[in-house]
């Protein structure tokens, strides 16, 4: 998600031996390499599509065993009272990274991703753009994950965060805006510590409805206007291949609107929508690869992940 700021702190503390001695409960075996393969990177979930062991962003999100076990951790996440999707305990091995790139997709577009540290070292570095910081352990920190970011952990010793995703409601957004960013000359307030409470189960708000079978017109028109101030962005393009992309992704979205007039979701459409979609697709992928958006990624990476594949996912 795109933010104001590369970083911000929020005003909260939490626990951070009660993490300490829940996380200590799993084994080595519990915990999963990378997705995508990154060394020394692994997770836990603990919030996953019908609460089982998978990387999956589409379906109900259900507390895993995980979870269900560590009851401080339930706590933290029910605090702040926000819809949550995909969380996990992260893991980054000493004299690991996380490779330096930007999330690109539709998941993460309109989710921010909440990181608390429960083990960290002084020597574990976040950088995001230009801008870098420690995040201490019990502290809460977002980051914008469009901007290319990496983890560089050269400490001795594995660094663990929580890593709770949301869209995050106005209060939430609210209280980030009255947020501490390191660089601005506003000072840190105070924080709020949140103690555990033995015997406590509380409620925690798991997404039901996260990803359209069919995007609907209004969504779709937003994901194209986003990727074309994106392109706009960058002085460097070709201002013809530009008004290419933009010619034929407004056609895509008079075309989809008159579908979803038709058919709505119904699976009577299913094979319009699908030849519609790559039909765009195939007509844009070529200008699409030859212009950049404001991440340095290429404008195809945005129009793949975040517009043509959500927009049909049955």
């Amino acid at each position: 998600m795109k933010l104001a700021h590369e970083f911000i702190k929020l005003p909260l503390r939490f626990d951070i031996s009660k993490m300490q001695e829940e996380l200590a409960q799993f084994s080595t075996q519990a915990w999963r390499g990378h997705h995508e393969g990154f060394p020394g990177n692994s997770a836990i979930p603990l919030i996953s599509v019908n609460g089982q062991i998978n990387n999956d962003f589409k379906g109900e999100m259900l507390a895993t065993e995980a979870l269900k076990q560590s009851p401080y951790l339930q706590q933290v996440i029910a605090s702040f009272n926000e819809v949550f999707g995909r969380s996990r305990l992260m893991k980054l091995d000493a004299g690991a990274k996380v490779p330096l790139h930007s999330d690109i997709n539709f998941h993460w577009y309109k989710r921010v991703r909440i990181h608390i540290p429960i083990i960290t070292d002084p020597d574990v570095i976040f950088h995001c753009a230009d801008k870098s910081v420690h995040m201490g352990a019990g502290e809460c920190w977002i980051f914008d994950t469009w901007k290319n970011h990496q983890v560089d952990n050269n400490s001795n010793k594995d660094r663990v965060h929580l890593v709770i995703d949301t869209a995050g409601s106005s209060a939430f957004w609210q209280q980030v805006s009255q947020s501490f960013v390191p660089w601005l000359p506003k000072e840190e307030g105070k924080t709020k510590l949140l103690s555990y409470q033995s015997g406590v189960t509380p409620n925690i708000l798991m997404e039901k409805h996260n990803a359209p079978v069919v995007m609907c017109p209004g969504e779709l028109e937003f994901m194209i206007s986003e990727l074309k101030q994106e392109v706009s962005l960058v002085n460097a393009n070709n201002n013809d291949m530009a008004k290419q992309l933009f010619s034929i992704l407004s056609h895509f979205s008079h075309d989809w609107r008159r579908l979803w007039s038709i058919y709505g979701e119904s699976k009577a459409g299913w094979n319009y929508y699908h030849q519609c979609r790559d039909n765009a697709f195939n007509k844009a992928r070529q200008s699409a690869a030859s212009l950049k958006i404001s991440n340095g990624a290429a404008a195809i990476d945005m129009l793949a992940h975040c517009i043509i594949v959500p927009a049909f996912s049955p």
